[in-house]
């Protein structure tokens, strides 16, 4: 008598009318699947509206998204690894799902979004700055009326300002070379730690000694030597929130920057891939006077 064998099968996903096993991932990659590797920001308010930067793989022909059941009201594809979308109001944790014409990507940890009733923090700029402290860093998000508090890692901020309830001007405190998780607090919350929040602090950031001259008209213009140091890769000059009309790097110490025209007295930064220099020292000040 033949003996009857019961066949089991375990771990198997059907996508496409297409039948694979338990590496999902390895295997939704060969059938070209979107898949999502992380999100930024992970959280956001339950209003929605958060603009969600979405990586992975196979992302060029995505179009359209969902948060759980809900689709994004916007979806862009910037490349074959990344898209941005929104997210439409909703509650709770859900998974961000991105469909092309070949298939869907399979919900993981990795692309779970958080609704929050409290603060959350979007973005902030620039992401790294000096260790000396005294950097200004726009952090951008939602919940932020009200705030009590912002920190750096365990540190306080040396100082915010709350714009509105989507925007907070911080100035960096001191702290030594790392990566720190950026927070605010309100009544109703602290921010939760989220990819976007990170800020570098680093000993590489550019370091401003003197301005010369320090003072030119309104009108712009002035020819003015930038000294200091870490002046290696320069990618921006700053003259308060504009930049410099132009520059030019003539060693790692010195930088010549051609003023734009403005008014007051403002503070001259240096940008480079590690971050910005410290802003609020005499030193990098450039006062502009009328009648130029």
């Amino acid at each position: 008598m033949k003996r009857a064998t019961l066949v089991v099968a375990v771990g198997l996903t059907v996508i496409g009318g297409v039948t694979f096993g338990t590496s999902t991932v390895a295997s939704a990659a060969k059938l070209k699947i979107p898949i999502v590797k992380s999100i930024s920001p992970a959280h956001g308010p339950v209003a929605g509206g958060t603009t969600v930067e979405v990586r992975g793989s196979n992302l060029g022909g995505v179009v359209t998204a969902l948060f759980g059941t809900t689709p994004s009201p916007l979806v862009t594809t910037v490349s074959q690894n990344e898209v941005l979308v929104e997210s439409p109001p909703g509650t709770g944790t859900v998974d961000i799902t991105v469909t092309s014409s070949v298939g869907t990507s399979l919900p993981r940890s990795v692309d779970e979004f958080t609704y929050v009733t409290f603060p959350s923090i979007q973005k902030i700029y620039p992401k790294g700055g000096t260790t000396l402290g005294g950097n200004t860093v726009t952090i951008t998000g939602s919940g932020f009326t009200g705030a009590t508090s912002v920190s750096f890692g365990s540190t306080a901020a040396a100082g915010f300002v709350v714009e509105s309830d989507q925007e907070i001007v911080a100035t960096t405190p001191a702290e030594p070379a790392g990566d720190v998780d950026v927070s605010v607090t309100s009544p109703t919350g602290t921010t939760p730690i989220d990819p976007a929040d990170v800020f570098a602090f680093s000993l590489k950031v550019p370091v401003i000694t003197s301005v010369a001259p320090d003072f030119g008209p309104t009108t712009g213009g002035t020819v003015v030597t930038i000294s200091g140091k870490r002046f290696k890769d320069v990618s921006a000059v700053d003259f308060g929130s504009t930049p410099a009309a132009s520059y030019t790097v003539s060693k790692t110490n010195s930088i010549t920057a051609v003023a734009p025209p403005g008014a007051g007295t403002v503070d001259v930064t240096v940008t480079n891939a590690s971050g910005e220099s410290a802003v609020g020292s005499p030193v990098d000040q450039f006062t502009y006077t009328a009648g130029g």
